[in-house]
């Protein structure tokens, strides 16, 4: 109860400092443009219109009596005291946030805004399968999902979850990392670039073949650029890299090289003999999917029930 008390208490006074700035969001729109340097792509991800942005700025300026922003028709930027006023925005608002997440625990129903980063390519794949029927399931939820193959910073980034791909072990972090899937992985090429060149059968011959790869070097764990084959290092070079799984997927099919993708991924096109192994004792290690958090402690409803929606399919997909 004691614990309880504090956490309203807390929740209390952030609320008189919103209404002693009159507008709540005055303060939310205000940090947008502070991180977003921009009242255009403040108005946008706020889903307002940019005249709205400029006045409630405009606004919270005159009643503070002081400029926050420098904005010219090229660039937005604090002032030394919009620098310092935004430190107490931001806590004001994060403290909030995990007041509202408090008290959604407390009701025990999975509600409010979670942000999650995953790879590219992922919520296509995911969501006839994952993103929908969850948000089905929970109408009080928002999901906003920002896709990079880039390793971003939960805290910094403001995320509370992120989706990511490795090949390698995982190293002792801070973070929580819970596997959900692992992918077997092949080598393989389409029709036309088997007649061409032939099924493999030695490490320089496929040395010598075009590839086709991820392009991502923020995440070395998430690149598959190397192939072990008869005790042998096979160093790929590839002729087209980009960072998506279905740009690689298609570019495969097209015959612009081999390359590897995930089994599950192309179940269709072996089966069918659109996409062939190019050789079948080619064997790499899988990659995996992992769900990475910064706590189990204290974790809200609303995460709660989207780990378990992705453990679940994990599951699903792995039987």
């Amino acid at each position: 109860m004691i614990v309880y008390n504090k956490m309203i208490i807390s929740v209390f006074y952030i609320r008189l400092f919103f209404m002693a700035n009159n507008d709540l969001n005055q303060i939310r729109i205000f940090t947008q443009v502070a991180h977003l340097q921009s009242f255009t792509r403040a108005a946008d991800s706020l889903n307002i219109e940019k005249s709205t942005v400029s006045a409630k700025i405009a606004q919270l300026e005159s009643r503070l009596g002081i400029r926050l922003l420098h904005r010219t028709t090229r660039s937005v930027n604090l002032t030394d005291a919009g620098a310092e006023y935004l430190k107490f925005c931001e806590s004001a608002l994060e403290s909030l946030k995990l007041g509202d997440d408090f008290i959604a625990e407390l009701s025990n129903i999975p509600a409010g805004n979670i942000r999650v980063s995953t790879p590219h390519d992922l919520v296509e794949f995911w969501m006839p399968t994952v993103i929908t029927p969850f948000l089905e399931q929970y109408p009080k939820i928002n999901l906003e999902i920002i896709q990079t193959n880039k390793y971003v910073d939960l805290i910094k980034d403001k995320f509370d979850i992120a989706i990511r791909s490795s090949n390698i072990e995982i190293e002792d972090s801070s973070l929580i990392y819970r596997k959900i899937y692992q992918a077997e992985l092949v080598a393989v090429a389409s029709k036309s670039f088997i007649e061409c060149y032939g099924l493999v059968k030695t490490p320089f011959e496929l040395s010598t073949l075009p590839s086709v790869g991820i392009s991502n070097s923020n995440n070395e764990g998430a690149k598959i650029d190397t192939i072990y084959w008869q005790d042998q290092k096979i160093t790929l070079k590839h002729r087209l890299a980009v960072n998506s799984m279905s740009s690689i997927k298609q570019a495969i099919k097209s015959g612009l090289g081999f390359g590897i993708l995930s089994k599950n991924m192309i179940k269709k096109e072996l089966k069918s003999g659109e996409l062939v192994e190019i050789n079948t004792s080619i064997k790499i290690k899988p990659t995996s999917l992992y769900i990475v958090y910064p706590s189990r402690a204290g974790q809200p409803a609303k995460l709660k029930a989207f780990v378990e929606a992705l453990v679940k399919w994990g599951k699903k997909v792995m039987s």
